[in-house]
């Protein structure tokens, strides 16, 4: 009987760089939960509050803020699903996928613009994680072109990046009786929508990964395995 296997689509994202670890792979779909996993929350917190003052801005002025034009002319702000409302199976590979986007905006047209927020500098360091994030964000359009939200046109990530210099640090209007503000700064940047070819393909590695029974080698330099032996080793008690 075929186990089943439900997966996020930023997990799935991990299967889409071109030469992955095929032994991280198998532990991220083998061990729930993961130890030593811990999210800071000022960044869930900072995720929380972007999304509210989106809303709020297209509550109060009946349009998207200005740094979100790119995204095109949207006629409505849509709260995005729970990732428990937002998933679909995927029949041929048998695995379902799940997710919550950050934000989903209707266009004048009908269609569906999906975007995430990174609070992040975009860097060339940063562009490393788009084959994940592309895939990441391709997967929620393989979801909602199945669900409430079709068609999707367009996939957009939205850096927020912390505005630190001098010049914010020393306005005074930075500084009040609470504590400081911290400005960001946005920049969008457009991911290729191509659902249909990539999201089938990365299931079906997926599942075929999942279906291993052994625990397949490391790629040789992943720090992560490095990491994972070092532990091993210690709760063995080896010699280092």
């Amino acid at each position: 009987m075929t186990q089943r296997l439900v997966i996020s689509a930023k997990n799935l994202g991990e299967f889409a760089y071109r030469d992955p670890c095929r032994r991280c792979l198998w532990v991220r779909l083998h061990v729930k939960k993961l130890p030593y996993q811990a999210f800071p929350g000022v960044f869930s917190s900072i995720d929380r509050y972007n999304k509210a003052v989106v809303s709020a801005f297209y509550k109060r002025e009946g349009h998207a803020p200005q740094w979100l034009a790119q995204l095109g002319d949207v006629a409505e702000n849509v709260t995005p699903p729970h990732y428990t409302r937002f998933s679909v199976e995927h029949a041929e590979s048998g695995v379902t996928l799940r997710g919550e986007a950050d934000a989903i905006f209707r266009l004048r047209d009908g269609s569906y613009v999906i975007a995430d927020y990174k609070t992040a500098r975009y860097t060339q360091g940063q562009e490393k994680m788009l084959p994940l994030y592309h895939a990441q964000l391709n997967g929620y359009a393989f979801i909602a072109e199945r669900t409430d939200f079709r068609p999707v046109s367009r996939l957009a990530l939205v850096y927020m990046e912390p505005v630190t210099d001098d010049a914010a640090s020393e306005h005074p209007s930075t500084v009040d009786q609470r504590g400081f503000s911290l400005s960001l700064a946005a920049t969008v940047v457009p991911l290729t929508l191509e659902h249909e070819t990539l999201i089938p393909r990365l299931l079906e590695l997926a599942r075929a990964m999942f279906d291993t029974l052994a625990c397949p080698p490391g790629k040789d330099g992943c720090d992560n395995c490095t990491a994972l032996d070092r532990m091993l080793a210690a709760l063995r008690g080896d010699d280092p």
